[in-house]
């Protein structure tokens, strides 16, 4: 039997196994997602239940060769402080997104950096749309459609802030009228680009056009945690 020992990661889901187990899709630093059963950890006298939340940093161990692993000892790795407000919204995102973009058993040890850091981040309740946006395109470098937001892909000149584009996806930019429903600011790329969103128009552009880019990864699926910021 396959033996891990204190591998970080953080729980994603969980959902309830027989009276008082469950069963948590784990996102962790060297495995990527796996399933992790917590044999009674429901029960009132669990010695691990409290800690078996999301947005935890853990140090988790398990045995099993199988799909189902069996939770053997957890520990908290690190004391973030509890996302709330639409920080847990937000939060609640990126759990999906990890979730759906995601193959299992695949690793991606950078991505899970960057969800840490994400995490972390959210907890101090700032510049959340931001932070958001760094985590996307972090998302979309590691799982090979990093996105293009040096040069437009029809002259292959370099983007103008005074340009309006459209943002092909799985291509790239291309200038565009701003009367356009999808045209953004050539300055909004360029800050998307270098982590250095702050006007307002710009984090607004940004979002439409990363859910744009995102839906398209997903493939119909649907984000349960969009309806909660409505």
């Amino acid at each position: 039997m396959n033996r891990v020992d204190q591998q970080l990661g953080f729980i994603l889901k969980s959902q309830s196994f027989k009276e008082n187990s469950l069963i948590h899709q784990v996102f962790t630093q060297n495995d990527g997602i796996i399933s992790i059963l917590s044999k009674g950890s429901k029960a009132k006298n669990s010695k691990h239940g409290s800690l078996l939340q999301a947005f935890r940093l853990l140090s988790l161990s398990w045995v099993g060769k199988n799909e189902l692993k069996t939770l053997t000892g957890i520990e908290e790795s690190l004391n973030i402080k509890q996302l709330q407000g639409s920080s847990l919204y937000c939060g609640f995102y990126v759990n999906e997104l990890i979730l759906n973009l995601l193959q299992k058993h695949d690793p991606h040890p950078v991505l899970f950096d960057a969800f840490k850091d994400i995490i972390i981040k959210l907890s101090s309740c700032t510049y959340l749309e931001a932070h958001l946006r760094q985590f996307e395109k972090v998302l979309f470098e590691q799982i090979g459609y990093g996105l293009q937001l040096d040069y437009d892909i029809e002259s292959n000149s370099p983007i103008k802030p005074d340009q309006h584009y459209i943002y092909y996806a799985g291509q790239g930019p291309k200038p565009e009228s701003s009367h356009h429903p999808d045209a953004v600011f050539g300055s909004m790329l360029i800050n998307l680009n270098n982590n250095k969103l702050t006007d307002e128009i710009e984090l607004k552009q940004a979002k439409r056009l990363m859910r744009r880019l995102i839906d398209h990864q997903l493939d119909g699926k649907i984000l349960k945690s969009r309806d909660l910021f409505i």
